[in-house]
């Protein structure tokens, strides 16, 4: 199965949504209403989980309202990973679109930077500042009292700039932080911001147990790619390395990587699924076909 096309249409979809719900409230239509920092769902609350990951440092305790507006999306996470970052975040799929746009306008002035991105930036490091950002932000908003991680959110910003601009017509001053975000992925840090800063990205991330949603390796784990063209580690948008890496943190079970395997050894595993044999008839019989051709 190829995951490209209805990950599109999920992220368009959910894109979309921003601008949907607050012209839904201008026709007295209430059903649903907020943003992607907190929304209502018929009376339901559901909210991004580092807003009530904040709520409580900064209140000191811990509510049933807040408990129940962040079950949903910790459920979600438990069972599908972080399919919120990988499918349905509106900043990615804008993330994406700039990707496209680096590739289309100047290949030769910007082909090298991706790939030294990587390089440079190690897993664990990587990981190591999204959780200093996390942790820190959460940590320095609560005693100050307010949501400071809220201020550098761009999910988060870019959906209230969507309700503002359809209820207003206008921008609020966030949305100078938006195009610098966009800007510097445009030009010099690649894919920076999910990577290194967005703290739902990594709050999402450490809610996992052996039935979550995962990219799996099916096959002998090395330290070298399966296959000349290292295909999933060109197309994977967190800088990852899915032959080795596929349960690292970073990953956003977007699925390039198992689409983009040509030998089949990249599958989602995970909701109870049983994992192929590591050597199976029809692994053995590619791996022979690779080593001929290598």
């Amino acid at each position: 199965m190829k995951y490209a096309t209805p990950r599109v249409i999920i992220q368009i979809s959910f894109f979309l949504l921003m601008f949907i719900i607050p012209l839904l409230n201008i026709y007295e239509i209430y059903f649903i209403t907020g943003t992607y920092y907190a929304l209502s769902l018929g009376g339901l609350g559901v909210a991004d989980p580092v807003v009530i990951l904040q709520a409580m440092f900064a209140s000191g305790q811990l509510t049933i309202p807040l408990m129940t507006a962040a079950l949903f999306p910790f459920l979600v996470a438990l069972l599908l990973g972080r399919v919120w970052c990988g499918w349905l975040c509106p900043y990615l799929f804008v993330a994406d679109r700039i990707d496209s746009i680096r590739r289309l306008v100047s290949r030769k002035i910007f082909s090298g930077q991706k790939e030294s991105v990587k390089k440079t930036s190690s897993s664990f490091r990587t990981n190591f500042v999204r959780f200093s950002v996390l942790i820190g932000g959460t940590a320095i908003g609560g005693i100050l009292g307010i949501p400071l991680l809220n201020y550098f959110s761009a999910p988060g910003i870019l959906s209230t700039e969507a309700m503002i601009f359809v209820k207003e017509r206008s921008f609020s001053i966030e949305i100078t932080f938006l195009a610098i975000l966009f800007g510097l992925q445009l030009t010099i840090l690649p894919r920076f911001w999910c990577r290194l800063f967005c703290p739902t990205g990594a709050f999402l991330s450490v809610i996992r147990s052996p039935l979550t949603l995962r990219v799996e390796f099916v096959g002998k784990t090395s330290s070298t790619p399966c296959c000349k063209e290292n295909s999933c580690s060109k197309v994977c948008p967190m800088g990852l390395k899915p032959y080795m890496e596929s349960h690292d943190l970073l990953c956003v079970n977007c699925g390039r990587c198992v689409d983009a395997c040509k030998f089949n050894r990249l599958k989602f595993g995970g909701l109870g699924s049983v994992s192929q044999p590591l050597f199976s008839k029809t692994t053995l019989r590619e791996e022979n076909m690779e080593t001929r051709s290598g």
